[in-house]
């Protein structure tokens, strides 16, 4: 260490008795001469110095610019990042408004008067159809109003009510049943909520002349539903000469499992209408005696 040390005290005594001597003579006029030669034993030595330097520095300026690029791609990722969050607000904000239009379009199509809803909750589980909503008794709903989608067909039933919410049995659910209609023949059944989500059609008489595609309404027969809401459409009808009714299924025709928007048709309350020699008072509410109305009628004289 202290023979470097003296070495390197020599080099620059040297460099600086060199830098003299240069001094002097170009100030008489002969450094001329001594440059040309200092240039010949030196240059070499100070070309090898700046070609050994070059890729330290071009290194320098690689990280510096490499920084500045990375804090570029962080700044353009923060960006996207904020369009994308954007484009997904608008984009929902416009499902929002197709939707309620929609819906609007079924209200302005219909002489009723109806409540728009928001679905708020929803039983992820699979054991019961039931759904949701934002409005409750404050906003005048009641137990036994339909609920439609935004197509105008048959969602549910209002099942439940609270001050602000309320639950919504789906016509899938495997408790429910409605009076319904055949559109083309006009042959009479019972909706009911079948396994997977799809629908069944009891008492469909076997001489009905149902097909795959047709379509089946709300008969309004009983009182516990208004007449010729859609309900769905029939995915398959099959049945025998032997058999007394045909078996028809059904496949709902609002796509049920992902309603956001309804409306609740709040001019219409259920009223159950007895059969003769029967008491009022004593009928269950909707929708369970969809099933003894139909069946009583069968049975009726």
């Amino acid at each position: 260490m202290v023979l470097l040390q003296s070495r390197l005290g020599q080099w620059l005594l040297g460099m600086v008795l060199l830098i003299a001597v240069l001094g002097t003579l170009a100030a008489v006029g002969v450094a001329e001469p001594v440059e040309e030669a200092a240039s010949t034993v030196f240059g070499p030595v100070q070309r090898g110095l700046r070609q050994a330097a070059e890729p330290v520095a071009n290194l320098v300026r690689n990280v510096d610019d490499f920084d500045r690029v990375d804090d570029e791609n962080r700044s353009l990722r923060n960006r996207i990042e904020q369009l994308e969050a954007e484009l997904a607000r608008v984009r929902e904000e416009q499902i929002e408004f197709r939707g309620r239009e929609a819906l609007l379009a079924v209200q302005d199509a219909q002489n009723e008067i109806f409540l728009l809803a928001e679905v708020i909750t929803r039983d992820l589980t699979g054991l019961q159809d039931v759904i949701g909503l934002s409005r409750g008794s404050n906003d005048g709903v009641e137990v036994g109003m339909p609920v439609l989608a935004e197509g105008g067909s048959l969602v549910g039933v209002i099942s439940e009510v609270r001050p602000g919410s309320s639950f919504v049995r789906l016509v899938t659910d495997p408790d429910a049943s409605v009076r319904a209609l055949h559109q083309l023949s006009r042959s009479e059944g019972v909706v009911r909520g079948d396994t997977g989500g799809n629908l069944r059609v009891d008492f469909v008489p076997r001489t009905a002349d149902v097909q795959p595609g047709h379509v089946f309404l709300t008969s309004g027969l009983g009182g516990l539903m208004p007449k010729g809401i859609p309900i769905g459409r029939v995915a398959s009808a099959e049945g025998s000469p032997q058999d007394v009714f045909r078996s028809v299924r059904l496949e709902p025709l609002a796509p049920l499992d992902e309603v956001e928007l309804v409306l609740i048709q709040v001019t219409f309350r259920p009223e159950i209408l007895p059969f003769p020699g029967t008491d009022a008072s004593e009928e269950e509410p909707f929708p369970e005696d969809a099933d003894a109305q139909a069946e009583g009628a069968e049975a009726a004289p």
